[in-house]
């Protein structure tokens, strides 16, 4: 059966890749033009007020005539604290050093919101703040660029107080109470200097987005229009680290013509890459006619690299190659390689391959991604990790409280595969352009969309049990999901989304979706769930 998928997949992607070419922009080519062309008309309007002043300013010269000395020059009062120094064209400096920032840097951002309505028991009916990001593109000279974006995921506030006193002991009593949003998270998604050494070849260093998969790379919420991101790259995810995945590191990128419309564009870097990191979670308990407990789980899995000193002592290599023959097409592939394991941990490698691909007939559009990865030696890993952690639980009590320390690992499967595809019909019915959806609006749109997706977990680490520094028990088992969408949503403007969808995702029969997901509650032999959700995204 799975046999029977993979062909029907292929075949479906194949057909996509070789369709005819596309009559209708893709929203960001849309947004990119507009950009150059409000950038082009600001620089005009600069140089023509620049040649109006400087025509004004001979005009008036030669008619009035100089005045005559005095015979004593009086000296000038001296200007009051924080007044302004015109220029010599009458625009005061601190007016020309502000439009020469907002020239070059360009202030920006994205954010979503979604509610969601699920059958499962456990899975309450939520709104969510999905994220809030912000953006900043500066040129800081020609051929030099910067970029960053921030994101603030499901965040409200953070509080930390501290104090230092002393007490009535004569000692030293410190305080720390940390206070914030519960699920939230401040992470930089991307941070880099890019150097255009050529039209065709540019060095970018820092933060980069890593280009495996089109998702990957183009994963702003305001740019789709369901109002949840793929189980391929967030949601399991098959990618070795969820989505928005970026590393540190450098390399290069560029397009090249190919003919009279094609593009070959190219990245490649080399990275920290992604590693095998601690996640500790602390438990309190406390229990009627017994002690309290103190429970801290440390949970081992694969995540993005460290900004810092590369606990790996290696490097990984990642690139991607994308052929655009006309616009709104694109055919692309990409992948990923290097070592996943910390110094402490045998040598082993992970590597990532994945091809996607976006096309269009008038107001159709298809688009989709297919990505494998597989992580090398698990099994000597967990013995490494056996050696290390000794014991896989340990407790101890004192007093009234009992402590009680469990290792894991987590998030690891000998492969991992999936796909999602997704089609889009975009329409507008024209008696609508006068009611409150279409009006002041230049080009409203509703879009149709279905997305399918399937991915499959072969080896997924189920239970790894150590005692003494040594592996006793070692668990896998092959699992797949599925998971079905379809929408609609309404585009007031190209940065903006209101969008409706209902998703459809089971497991095998009989087990948790919970024990393969990272967003559903779901008990213990919950194997599907039937999910609304309505969203609302927008970018500036």
């Amino acid at each position: 059966m799975q046999q029977g998928v993979r062909t029907w997949i292929c075949a479906a992607l194949a057909l996509a890749l070789a369709g005819a070419p596309a009559f209708a922009d893709t929203l960001a080519e849309r947004v990119d033009r507009m950009e150059r062309e409000l950038k082009e008309l600001k620089a005009e309007l600069r140089r023509r007020d620049a040649a109006d002043r400087k025509r004004e300013a001979a005009s008036a010269s030669a008619k009035t005539p100089p005045p005559a000395a005095p015979a004593v020059a009086a000296a000038p009062p001296p200007a009051p604290a924080g007044t302004e120094v015109a220029t010599a064209e009458g625009t005061p400096t601190r007016d020309r050093a502000l439009a020469a920032i907002i020239d070059r840097v360009r202030l920006g951002g994205y954010g979503s919101v979604r509610f969601e309505g699920s059958s499962l028991a456990d899975q309450p009916d939520t709104f969510t703040y999905r994220r809030f990001v912000l953006t900043a593109d500066a040129d800081i000279a020609p051929r030099l660029r910067a970029y960053m974006e921030l994101e603030f995921e499901r965040f409200t506030h953070l509080e930390l107080e501290k104090t230092t006193s002393t007490n009535t002991d004569g000692g030293i009593t410190q305080e720390q109470a940390v206070e914030g949003s519960n699920g939230s998270e401040i992470s930089l998604e991307q941070a880099w200097l890019q150097f255009d050494l050529d039209d065709m070849l540019k060095l970018r260093a820092g933060d980069v987005l890593v280009p495996v998969g089109r998702f990957n790379i183009n994963h702003d919420d305001n740019r789709w229009d369901i109002p949840r991101r793929s189980l391929v790259d967030r949601g399991i995810p098959v990618l070795p680290a969820k989505a928005a995945w970026s590393e540190l590191g450098v390399g290069f990128l560029g397009d090249i013509p190919m003919g009279e419309q094609g593009i070959l564009s190219y990245q490649g870097y080399v990275v920290n890459g992604v590693t095998l990191d601690t996640e500790f979670e602390t438990i309190l308990q406390s229990r009627q006619g017994d002690t309290t407990k103190n429970e801290i789980e440390a949970k081992v899995s694969p995540t993005s690299g460290t900004f810092s000193q590369d606990v790996k002592n290696a490097k990984s290599i990642t690139g991607r190659l994308a052929y655009t023959p006309a616009l709104g097409q694109e055919i692309g592939t990409s992948g990923y390689w290097g070592r996943y394991t910390p110094d402490f941990l045998p040598d082993e490698d992970l590597w990532s391959v994945s091809a996607d691909g976006l096309t269009g007939w008038g107001p159709f559009e298809l688009e989709g991604e297919y990505v494998y990865t597989r992580f090398e030696g698990i099994q000597n890993v967990a013995k490494g990790f056996a050696q290390r952690a000794i014991q896989k639980e340990s407790e101890s009590e004192a007093g009234n409280v009992e402590t009680e320390i469990d290792f894991e690992l987590a998030g690891l499967a000998r492969a991992k595969q999936g796909y999602w595809l997704e089609g889009r019909y975009r329409f507008w019915p024209a008696f609508l352009s006068d009611t409150f959806l279409g009006r002041s609006f230049s080009n409203p749109q509703f879009v149709a969309v279905a997305r399918a997706e399937q991915v499959w977990l072969n080896g997924l680490v189920e239970d790894v049990v150590f005692s003494g520094g040594r592996l006793t028990e070692f668990q896998d088992q092959n699992r797949y999901v599925n998971r079905f969408t379809v929408g609609l949503a309404y585009r007031p403007v190209p940065l903006v989304v209101f969008q409706l969808a209902y998703e459809y995702t089971m497991t095998n029969h009989g087990q948790s979706l919970s024990d393969v997901t990272n967003f559903l509650v779901a008990g213990p032999h919950e194997d599907n769930a039937s999910t609304i959700l309505v969203g609302a995204a927008f970018g500036f």
